[in-house]
């Protein structure tokens, strides 16, 4: 990301009073957070998923490192028919000065990537729901807390978000998926590049391995980030290959044979272009024309129990064993759970990852000012659930799962993990950022989301008596 202007154009236009007031340089402390679980019915606070697994942090990281304003933006922004006249006043010509030299400096504390975090309506002490004099706070984990100037804070928003919003719904709904498969000793391929913007689709292969997928079809982020990148084969490869007089059958053993002597270990043919169970193609075809020695077939259409389980026997009973089976077709976790009795090898899942219908916003996030010039603020919204927590929070993972959100400096509890550390100093990440990452230092990652999805996912969120007194003093 080379230029700030992916940003909205609110950004640009309030900073014009901020600079007459002599604002841009007010030290703030600027909070990144979901109000509430993905898919969260607000009558009755069930949520489509138990948690949202951080895994945007070091491409965050990576925008801060990148983010600037290049000449040529300055010039576009002259033009702006809002904002270009506002720029030749003096406070507009001495931001445009301030932006020709900007670059983010501050300091940010975060989860690590591979932490599962939660958010939902605040509780006091004995599990009621908090309302001061009409502001209903949410409780949550920071994706990211930042402390930099107002002006920082207000050209970092907007691309910080674009990146955490749609990174941490794949991330958590391709956890999800992949907890349900890995109870069944199977695993998840991520095959969703087709159904998202092919960039948002790189990050998207990133975060649904972090999430505990097994691989990606996409081949950028293979390259980019080291990910095992996996594939099978389309309807398109077999049907490129019907020539006039020539039946099904035998346009599929020729693909087929073909395939096989290229990728010999490593072919897994989709048999369901014209019948998957065909007297003369489908399964038949793919064994025939590896002499039972093919890798695996994909079943692409009428998945169920049943529809696998035959084909598993049909693959036994003519020769080919050793022979896989992946499945996909629009499947989510339900799906995957359902299947549990059939011989299944992997799951290959797409929109479902990418796209979560189920939480079809996104993860809700925001960024909301915590402390501005030293003094602890939080936006009210009386009468409604979106009032935000003030001041310099941190967050605690107990042992169980529970997490207890609190003030920076109050007292750990027992047994309890910080979870909000440093992460950025100055101009500086303190954390290796994704691009130069290791694929052992990534698989670590990895380690870290599986193992608290396996071992204790969140099971409640709490605040401390010491934010919840803030609370009351700012909005009572």
């Amino acid at each position: 990301m080379s230029s700030a202007l992916g940003l909205d154009l609110y950004q640009l236009t309030s900073l014009i009073p901020h600079a007459e007031a002599g604002l841009l340089d007010v030290p703030v402390v600027f909070d990144f957070f979901s109000r509430r679980l993905p898919g969260t019915d607000t009558g009755t606070h069930r949520a489509a998923r138990p948690y949202l697994l951080q895994a945007m942090l070091g491409r965050s990281l990576e925008a801060l490192a990148d983010l600037h304003l290049q000449a040529v933006d300055l010039d576009v922004l002259d033009g702006h028919p809002v904002l270009g006249p506002a720029l030749r006043s003096r406070a507009g010509r001495s931001l445009r000065k301030r932006w020709a030299d900007w670059r983010f400096e501050g300091h940010v504390f975060a989860p690590l990537d591979g932490s599962l975090l939660s958010a939902g309506p605040a509780s006091d002490g004995e599990g009621r729901t908090l309302e001061v004099a009409g502001a209903r706070p949410s409780a949550y984990v920071p994706y990211l807390s930042v402390r930099c100037s107002l002006l920082s804070a207000k050209l970092i928003e907007t691309p910080l978000l674009s990146l955490i919003n749609h990174g941490t719904m794949v991330a958590s709904k391709a956890a999800v998926l992949a907890s349900v498969a890995r109870r069944q000793r199977r695993g998840v391929l991520e095959f969703g590049t087709r159904r998202i913007h092919p960039d948002a689709a790189v990050d998207a292969a990133r975060a649904a391995y972090i999430g505990g997928c097994a691989g990606t079809s996409n081949v950028e982020a293979w390259r980019r980030f080291g990910l095992p990148s996996v594939g099978t084969m389309d309807h398109f490869a077999v049907q490129a290959w019907e020539r006039p007089a020539t039946g099904g059958a035998e346009t599929e053993r020729a693909f087929f044979s073909a395939l096989h002597r290229t990728y010999p270990g490593h072919d897994i043919h989709l048999v369901d272009t014209y019948d998957a169970f065909g007297e003369t193609t489908g399964i038949r075809s793919a064994v025939a024309a590896t002499g039972g020695r093919l890798a695996g077939i994909r079943l692409d259409s009428s998945v169920d129990t049943a529809t696998v389980t035959a084909a598993r026997t049909l693959l036994d009973r003519l020769g080919a064993p050793r022979a896989k089976i992946i499945v996909s077709s629009g499947l989510d976790e339900h799906d995957i759970a359902a299947l549990a009795s059939a011989p299944v090898d992997l799951y290959g899942v797409g929109e479902h990852i990418v796209c979560s219908p189920d939480a079809p916003t996104g993860v809700g996030a925001v960024a909301k000012l915590a402390e501005i010039g030293g003094k602890p603020t939080m936006k009210l919204s009386r009468g409604s659930d979106k009032a935000t927590l003030p001041g310099r929070l941190q967050a605690w993972r107990m042992p169980g799962g529970r997490i207890r959100v609190g003030l920076e400096h109050e007292p750990a509890p027992r047994g309890a993990e910080p979870m909000l550390v440093p992460v950025w100093s100055g101009r500086s990440p303190l954390i290796e950022l994704p691009n130069s990452l290791s694929r052992r230092r990534l698989d670590m990652i990895r380690r870290r989301a599986i193992e608290q999805i396996d071992d204790a996912p969140p099971s409640g969120l709490s605040l401390t008596d010491g934010l919840i007194a803030l609370v009351h003093r700012l909005a009572g």
